[in-house]
């Protein structure tokens, strides 16, 4: 399967994430609908350079970070990025509440 990638950003972590159109799409149209693509790519990379909090999944065969970053609302934007054999990928990018998800408290919390 060809990905059309759209740009590549070095995590905190190490990794080199990259962002394919299709996921772009998906964070535009269900989460961040009317913000243009660049705001999208800023935000992305500040939160991927600079989270608040990082957790890392790593109880499925492929690995799973979770990016949080507190906007000044005290709300959380998440990017979710997923470790396959062929590089770090964009899963998606979504606004949460003031509380991260029940689903956290099973992942390992990454020191920053």
């Amino acid at each position: 399967m060809v990905r059309k990638i759209i740009a590549v950003i070095t995590a905190i972590t190490g990794d080199r994430v990259i962002i394919t159109s299709e996921a772009m799409k998906h964070v535009i149209e269900e989460h961040f609908r009317g913000i243009p693509q660049d705001i999208i790519l800023e935000t992305m990379e500040r939160v991927l350079r600079d989270p608040t909090d990082l957790y890392r999944d790593g109880n499925n065969e492929n690995k799973e970070y979770d990016f949080f970053y507190r906007l000044e609302s005290g709300n959380f934007i998440v990017v979710i990025v997923k470790i396959i054999p062929d590089g770090a990928y964009l899963s998606s990018m979504y606004p949460i509440g003031q509380k991260h998800r029940n689903k956290h408290k099973k992942f390992k919390r990454i020191k920053l």
